[in-house]
């Protein structure tokens, strides 16, 4: 998460411009391509797709919201040997290279005709990337609509003081990310609607992998078609602070209606509402006009500092905070909520 004007977020009055990231390599992608909802789904959920070949510890399972699981997921992104996972340096590679395997194990699809990176040269002139993943939505009627479940994957790196580690910052996210990615592939169905899953690189340089995302849609994953974006970002100090906030989730809107349909089946979290959130990923698609919903735990004692370690965090009501945003991914990418009407209505929802 980059740094707010004060702790908690604020609302964004706009995204960061789009002229602040750098280029990729390649051409950008077809954005008029549609995402394929044909590819064979097996009777467990996941996708037929040819995962590849994966490394060490990517396909070791357990049960999504296994909190050993989940810890083990968290130490190894903030390891060491990942030396704060800065843009452009081996452990974002490396962090990189294992989200991706993470995907591929689950059965996830890369988008339409491409593979699962997204590569990009971030404002200071880093190469890196986002790691994208798609689960096809199942129902004909539904499928072109695309809800984004983001996280980054990148952190501030080491310097004379030491390293920052970037467990809660943004580990915990991308762990929760991919917890709720195995317990969607593991459904009988997949959700009716296309649920994307995206590590988003250089966040904390100007919000550049999500602002490339929202210029350079993947093929397939037009941002016409995206309907809905969850951002999860800091996600394992529920225990500071006991509150767990749904940023966004404004009075009559659908981030609301999603949240407070699950709510009552977590009483041990705390749910906080009516908050307006910035500083993380969701801008840049607030900016196209994709409505929003930002989950957040705040983190005082160490944002931003080397003292963000794995074993700061809250493990017990970070895999409960995994089980409540996945049934609120359910009941927006699976759920009767009318997405295109909110989309059409954008981001800001209109004042009385």
């Amino acid at each position: 998460m980059r740094t707010p004007p004060a702790f908690f977020p604020l609302l964004a009055a706009a995204a960061i411009s789009s002229t602040a990231c750098g280029s990729s390599g390649d051409s950008p992608a077809d954005t008029d391509a549609e995402v394929s909802t044909d590819a064979e789904v097996s009777t467990d959920g996941t996708s037929t797709a040819d995962a590849g070949e994966t490394d060490g510890g990517a396909c070791d399972e357990a049960a999504a919201f296994d909190e050993a699981a989940l810890r083990a997921q968290v130490e190894f992104l903030a390891s060491p040997e990942m030396a704060g996972r800065a843009p452009g340096t081996p452990g974002d590679t490396q962090a990189r290279t294992h989200i991706q395997d993470r995907f591929a194990c689950l059965g996830l699809q890369p988008p339409p005709g491409a593979d699962y990176s997204q590569p990009f040269t971030d404002s200071e002139g880093d190469d890196t990337g986002n790691v994208i993943a798609v689960l096809p939505g199942s129902d004909p009627d539904l499928a072109e609509d695309i809800v984004v479940i983001g996280a980054h994957h990148d952190h501030l790196g080491q310097d004379d003081t030491g390293i920052f580690a970037g467990a809660n910052d943004d580990a915990s996210g991308i762990t929760v990310l991919l917890a709720v990615a195995q317990a969607l592939s593991e459904r009988p169905v997949a959700p009716r609607r296309t649920v994307v899953f995206a590590a988003f690189g250089a966040e904390e340089v100007d919000l550049c992998g999500s602002q490339w995302y929202v210029d350079h849609p993947p093929a397939g994953l037009p941002i016409e078609k995206t309907v809905f974006m969850i951002q999860l970002d800091m996600l394992g100090t529920y225990g500071q602070g006991q509150q767990l906030y749904a940023l966004d989730a404004l009075p009559e809107t659908v981030a609301r209606t999603a949240v407070e349909s699950v709510m009552g089946d977590f009483p041990e979290l705390n749910v906080t509402l009516d908050e307006p959130g910035d500083s993380s990923d969701q801008v840049n698609f607030c900016a196209k006009g994709v409505p929003d919903l930002f989950f957040f735990t705040e983190d005082p004692e160490c944002y931003h500092k080397t003292c963000d370690v794995p074993s700061h965090l809250d493990y017990p009501h970070m895999a409960q905070t995994a089980q409540l945003v996945t049934a609120t991914v359910e009941a927006l990418a699976d759920g009767g909520l009318d997405l295109t009407a909110a989309r059409a209505a954008g981001c800001v929802p209109p004042t009385e």
